[in-house]
């Protein structure tokens, strides 16, 4: 029967061709870049599950998770204009649009600690921060939900 189907699908010698996805470089957009870093800091990619150090420079991607250690600190820039600053001892997730039930899409979501935002123009730029029990939106107006 699995010669019949692989036979049907095409392959005269029985086995099933898998269609592959290539490999290639990351298409992923960017949606911040770490500019400037005090001590240690460590970024996990949304797609792994090790921890690796930050570096100046580097760009960080939707759900990508950043923390910093005790005395540490990360300025993060968004590619839309706002900037922030990491505190010590702090966990991050940078860029989660797809927000629950009931919750809008953010820029970061803070797990722990804190950040201090920064707005070039505030009536341009706007930066949507979470946290596990409150949303802020800073920018024109600030909104708190």
């Amino acid at each position: 029967m699995l010669l019949a189907a692989a036979t049907a699908a095409g392959c005269s010698d029985g086995r099933v061709d898998i269609p592959r996805t290539p490999v290639g470089p990351d298409t992923r957009q960017a949606r911040a870049t770490l500019i400037a870093l005090r001590g240690a800091v460590t970024v996990k990619r949304a797609a792994g599950d090790a921890w690796m150090a930050a570096a100046e420079g580097m760009e960080l991607f939707e759900n990508d998770t950043l923390r910093t250690a005790r005395g540490a600190s990360a300025q993060v820039r968004f590619e839309s204009g706002p900037a922030m600053t990491v505190s010590e001892d702090a966990l991050v997730g940078i860029a989660e649009p797809r927000a629950g039930p009931g919750a809008e899409p953010s820029d970061v979501t803070v797990l722990k600690g804190r950040i201090d935002a920064e707005l070039a123009d505030p009536q341009t730029h706007s930066l949507v921060v979470a946290t596990p029990s409150a949303t802020v939106r800073a920018g024109r107006e600030i909104v708190f939900q």
